[in-house]
């Protein structure tokens, strides 16, 4: 710790400080159960501002506010990343990855009082193994906004990643909060002020409150689909084909969720669909799948 860090009423609390500097954890109970492998650039700022924090890295002025970081500690999986500026106001990432999986990164994300509510939180009072805990990816510019990721994966439910979506106080609210309940991804959609996404928790009650999350969905279920193909020994596909048309699906969701041209998604697309060889696949799931991303998207 250096740089005026960790100054403030009990410091560094229970800490084995990595790197603290910038200055960082400055405020009453500063890095509280802090066992910290860097948190710099004037992060953790406020009163109890990184709570129960068990960081690996939090950069780019984020956790500022009173509990921003809140139970940011994950007793399952890692810890996420947070960066660029992200778990910003009061209680910001609240339960952040607490004894679900969150991550590995919240980037540009959680700006707002309770903005992450219980991000990846599994059902307090038991021990999580890899069937018991809620699961979310990545937060990519999202959960922006008052309470706006609400329950997210609350008690044992799965969220994939969320890439410009879920903008807007209380915008998705009840993400896939239930053991039985899942969202395969939530790109660019459930945006206030028109894509109010609350009450939804499963693939069909995100596209029914917001149909453009639909190519999201597809894509994101494409990649799990050529996932399982790789594992099969009967597949139609080559390793080859399943190798490319991997990496162009997965270059298509970081083109979608950013906003890039339609010329851009449509390259991604159609390059995946070409690379897996689906002209004479029609029947394939993937290629169907691709399929319907093209016509949602309207190529």
């Amino acid at each position: 710790a250096k740089d005026g860090s960790c100054d403030g009423n009990f410091e560094c609390g229970h800490a084995q400080i990595g790197e603290v500097s910038g200055p960082s954890c400055v405020g009453g109970v500063s890095c509280y159960d802090a066992y910290a492998q860097s948190i710099t650039n004037s992060s953790c700022t406020g009163l109890l501002a990184c709570y129960n924090v068990l960081a690996q890295s939090i950069t780019d002025s984020s956790c500022i506010g009173e509990q921003a970081c809140r139970s940011l500690v994950s007793y399952y999986g890692e810890t996420p990343n947070v960066s660029s500026g992200s778990c910003v106001g009061y209680r910001a990432c609240y339960y952040a990855g607490f004894y679900g999986v969150l991550g590995p990164s919240i980037s540009a994300s959680c700006k707002g009082d309770n903005s992450c509510h219980y991000a990846g939180f599994y059902f307090y009072g038991y021990i999580p193994d890899a069937y018991n805990s809620g699961s979310v990816g990545d937060l990519v510019g999202s959960c922006n906004g008052d309470s706006a990721c609400k329950e997210l994966g609350f008690f044992y439910g799965s969220v994939g990643n969320v890439m410009n979506g879920c903008n807007g106080d209380g915008t998705c609210q009840s993400v896939a909060y239930e053991a039985t309940q899942s969202v395969s991804a939530i790109v660019d959609c459930c945006n206030a002020p028109d894509g109010f996404c609350a009450g939804v928790e499963s693939n069909d009650g995100l596209v029914a409150a917001d149909p453009t999350c639909k190519a999201g969905v597809n894509l994101a279920d494409t990649l799990a689909l050529i996932e399982e193909e790789s594992e099969s020994d009967t597949s139609p596909f080559t390793e080859k084909q399943l190798c490319y048309g991997k990496t162009a699906v997965e270059n298509t969701v970081a083109s979608l969720s950013k906003g890039h041209s339609t010329a851009a998604v449509r390259y991604g697309v159609n390059k995946a669909f070409e690379d897996l060889g689906c002209d004479d696949k029609s029947d394939s799931e993937i290629c169907i799948f691709l399929n319907d991303a093209l016509e949602i998207l309207q190529l």
